[in-house]
């Protein structure tokens, strides 16, 4: 019996080393984890961090007034050469014409929409809480013989929302009281007209709302009233920043990269500034070039633009693609191509990139060629941030 005894109280001294040992060895265990993502160093002494801990840049904003900051000039082509480069789009008329742009905004309490010819009142609305912009499309200035039509833009609320109605239609549905704001001119239709596309009218009810649309799908709970022709463009912002990195050792450490993004709305992104807004057609007028614009994130951030298949495509993302021109269109402003070639401190190659600026190039960029597009004002630029 005191054997048995014995041998239970050493079996019991055990189980209690075990279970402090056990004990001792899942604090340390938390301790290490914890410290482990904190405190872990690589051989130059720098701090490593989790992939979860780590913050893309682009995810952080900037300050608005640094953001644009950069802004540069967009002087019109000159006029006197819109005469002879309107005949090549429109050879059948004999004047200059120049698009009307009509920028298009819409909410979401209800879903509704407005939309203007006039500048002033495009950014009444842009600045306006809870509106956004959607998209903007260009239409004829006057009218066309037998191929266009006049659209009616018409006015009602609350809550706030215009109505697009083409000469002679009507909704007999529609018991709202409208009025009349201003009207454009469109085409009766888009076939055989190059770079225009169809333009939907949708009706929704409860209270009446207009909304224009170009999917040929008709979303649920709308009811299609009306089309026309119009020329579909996208708004795209010009970026630039000023980058440091060793593979720009041929031009003294550091230069400036550019890239391209689609609008209408662009985030602030932290150490970028926006120079410039254009609208690029999504469709090929007649006389029009398509730009694609080839980025990658190697070794950092930046552009080439081209008009034909670049070598080693497969390296490279071609991220946005529009149509403009290389003749001065009636409304337009030059922008020019500049590619970086060569060092202003040694004769080595340089990181191959291009930039889209107004300004005359200086080493190390040179003149590659010259885009006509129609532009975009600091104020009609729509910018987000968190």
């Amino acid at each position: 019996q005191q054997q048995q005894q014995q041998q239970q109280q050493q079996q019991q001294q055990r189980n209690r080393n075990l279970s402090c040992n056990m004990f001792s060895f899942s604090l340390r265990k938390d301790k290490n984890s914890d410290d482990s993502g904190a405190n872990q160093y690589d051989a130059e002494g720098r701090l490593l961090k989790d992939d979860t801990e780590l913050i893309d840049p682009d995810r952080i904003s900037e300050d608005l007034k640094l953001f644009t900051s950069r802004w540069q000039c967009q002087p019109l082509s000159a006029s006197k050469d819109w005469s002879w480069t309107s005949k090549y789009l429109w050879p059948d008329i004999d004047r200059t014409i120049i698009l009307k742009r009509l920028d298009l905004f819409e909410t979401d309490t209800p879903l509704s929409q407005q939309a203007t010819l006039d500048i002033e009142e495009s950014r009444r609305i842009r600045a306006s809480p809870g509106w956004y912009p959607v998209r903007s499309i260009f239409c004829m200035d006057d009218r066309f013989g037998d191929l266009t039509l006049e659209v009616f833009i018409e006015s009602t609320g609350p809550p706030k929302r215009h109505r697009f109605r083409p000469t002679g239609k009507k909704n007999g549905k529609d018991f709202s009281i409208w009025t009349m704001k201003q009207s454009f001119f469109a085409y009766i239709g888009s076939e055989r007209i190059p770079g225009a596309a169809e333009i939907f009218v949708d009706y929704c009810d409860m209270p009446d709302r207009y909304l224009l649309s170009s999917d040929f799908d008709v979303p649920l709970g709308r009811r299609r009233m009306f089309r026309f022709g119009a020329y579909p463009a996208t708004q795209y912002y010009i970026l630039e920043k000023r980058v440091h990195h060793e593979a720009l050792e041929a031009e003294g450490g550091y230069g400036f990269t550019y890239t391209i993004e689609r609008g209408p709305i662009i985030f602030a992104r932290h150490g970028w500034r926006v120079i410039g807004s254009f609208f690029g057609f999504d469709y090929q007028l007649r006389s029009s070039s398509q730009y694609t614009v080839y980025t990658r994130r190697d070794p950092f951030p930046r552009m080439i633009i081209a008009l034909d298949r670049i070598e080693k495509v497969e390296e490279w993302d071609a991220s946005v693609q529009f149509y403009a021109f290389d003749i001065p269109i009636p409304g337009s402003v030059r922008y020019a191509v500049h590619h970086c070639s060569r060092s202003i401190h040694s004769s080595l190659a340089v990181i191959p990139r291009h930039r889209l600026t107004t300004e005359d190039p200086r080493t190390p960029w040179e003149l590659r060629m010259n885009v006509y597009v129609l532009p975009a004002d600091l104020q009609d630029c729509s910018f987000a941030t968190f």
